[in-house]
C-alpha cells in the first residue's frame, strides 16, 4: 500500500519535473529527480507526523474560540452602565420644575379676581358735584348748597374751623339746601356732605369764610380763628385793673354790669363775681407785702379778702400785686358764642364766657 503511493508522488514530480525543464535541453538532470526515491524509505514515519497534526491542530482552536467569546460577553454587561442615562432623565425633570415656575403666571389670575373688586367700586357711593351758592358772606346771611351724587342716602354736616360738628342734616341723594350761616362757629364754616352706599361712603367738603355784621373793638385781624361773630357794638365803663405776681383782676362796670373778673395764670383759669364792696372799707387780711410789691387795691382787696380764686385762696394764687391800680375806663364785648373781650393796660383778654372757665391773651 505504501510502495504505490511512493510510486505516485514519484510519478507526479517526475511529470512537474519535466514540464518545467522540456524548454530547455538540461532535463537530462534527472539524477535530481532520482534523488527523490529517498522519499520512499521514509515512508514509515511519514503516515505518523500527518495523521498526529490532524487533529491537533483542528481540535486546539475550537477550544480556545469558547474562552474569547465569554469576554467579548463582559463588555455587553458593562454597557449596563447605560442604566446611568437614568439621571438625565433626572436632569430633564428640572424641566417641568421651569413650567411650575411659569405657575406665577397663573397666579396672576387674582389680578382677574380683582376685576369683581372694580365692579364693586363701579357700585360705590360717589359725590359728582358739591357747592355753595357764594363762599364769602355776612354771619347769619344765606347760602344754597347744590350736590349732585350716586348714592343711597346722604347727610350735610355743619363744623367749624377745628371739624367740631354743631348741626347735621339729613339730605336726598342729589338735590338742593338753603342754610343760614351761624356767627357762632367763627369766621370759617365748614359743610361736608357725606353719601353712603351699603357699608362705602365718600366725603366732600365746601368752606364758607363768615363775614361779621360788626366789628371787633381791637381789630378783626386779631380774632381767634375759631370765634365767632360780635354779638353787638362794644361798650365802655368805669373799671379798674392790677397786674399780681401769678395773675390779674380787671373790674368793669357798665349797663348795669358791675363786675371782677379775677385771673391766674396757673391753667389760665378765671373766675368772676358780682361787686360786693361798698367804696368805703379797708381790708388787710394780706398782710404786708414785701418790698416791691403792692397789697390789694380797692374792689380788688373786698375780693382778695372776701371770696376765693379759681383754686384756692387768691394770696396762693396770685400772690401780691405788682402794680398798683389802674383805674381808667375799660371796654367790653361779647362774641355770640357767650365770650367776653376787654381789654387792659397790658393788651385785650378774651375769656370763654361770663361766669369763670378759661382767659388768653389776644393782643
Amino acid at each position: 500500500m505504501v510502495s504505490k503511493k511512493v510510486c505516485a508522488l514519484f510519478i507526479s514530480l517526475t511529470f512537474l519535473l519535466l514540464a518545467a525543464c522540456q524548454p530547455q535541453e538540461e532535463t537530462v538532470v534527472l539524477p535530481t529527480v532520482a534523488v527523490l526515491p529517498s522519499l520512499t524509505p521514509s515512508n514509515t514515519p511519514t503516515p505518523k507526523p500527518t495523521e498526529t497534526l490532524t487533529p491537533t491542530p483542528t481540535d486546539t482552536p475550537t477550544a480556545t474560540l469558547t474562552p474569547t467569546f465569554t469576554p467579548s460577553m463582559t463588555p455587553t454587561v458593562t454597557l449596563s452602565p447605560t442604566s446611568t442615562l437614568v439621571p438625565p432623565t433626572a436632569t430633564f425633570t428640572l424641566t417641568p420644575t421651569n413650567t411650575v415656575t411659569n405657575t406665577p403666571v397663573s397666579t396672576n389670575t387674582p389680578t382677574a379676581t380683582n376685576t369683581p373688586v372694580a365692579t364693586a367700586t363701579s357700585l360705590a357711593p360717589q359725590i359728582l358735584a358739591f357747592n355753595a351758592s357764594a363762599t364769602n358772606v355776612t354771619a347769619n346771611g344765606t347760602v344754597t348748597l347744590v350736590w349732585s351724587t350716586q348714592a343711597d342716602s346722604a347727610r350735610i354736616d355743619v363744623l367749624n374751623a377745628q371739624s367740631q360738628v354743631s348741626q347735621t342734616f339729613n339730605v336726598v341723594p342729589s338735590g338742593s339746601l338753603p342754610v343760614t350761616v351761624p356767627s357762632n362757629l367763627g369766621t370759617l364754616v365748614i359743610y361736608r356732605l357725606t353719601v353712603f352706599r351699603g357699608t362705602q361712603q365718600d366725603t366732600r367738603s365746601v368752606a364758607v369764610t363768615v363775614q361779621c355784621a360788626t366789628a371787633w373793638f381791637f381789630g378783626n385781624q386779631y380774632a381767634p380763628p375759631n370765634s365767632g361773630c360780635p354779638s353787638g357794638p362794644q361798650t365802655t365803663g368805669n373799671g379798674g385793673f392790677q397786674a399780681f405776681e401769678r395773675g390779674f383782676m380787671i373790674y368793669i362796670n357798665d349797663n348795669n354790669r358791675n363786675t371782677i373778673f379775677g385771673a391766674q395764670n396757673q391753667d389760665a383759669r378765671f373766675i368772676t363775681y358780682s361787686n360786693g364792696w361798698d367804696s368805703t372799707t379797708t381790708y388787710s387780711c394780706f398782710g404786708t407785702p414785701p418790698n416791691g410789691l403792692v397789697a390789694p387795691q380797692l374792689v380788688f382787696a373786698w375780693v382778695y379778702c372776701n371770696t376765693n380764686a379759681p383754686i384756692g385762696a387768691w394770696s396762693s394764687s396770685v400772690g401780691f400785686g405788682t402794680t398798683n391800680v389802674d383805674t381808667g375806663n375799660r371796654t367790653i364785648q361779647f362774641e355770640d358764642t357767650g365770650a367776653v373781650y376787654i381789654d387792659s393796660p397790658l393788651g385785650v383778654f378774651r375769656f370763654s364766657n361770663s361766669s369763670g372757665g378759661t382767659w388768653a391773651k389776644i393782643k
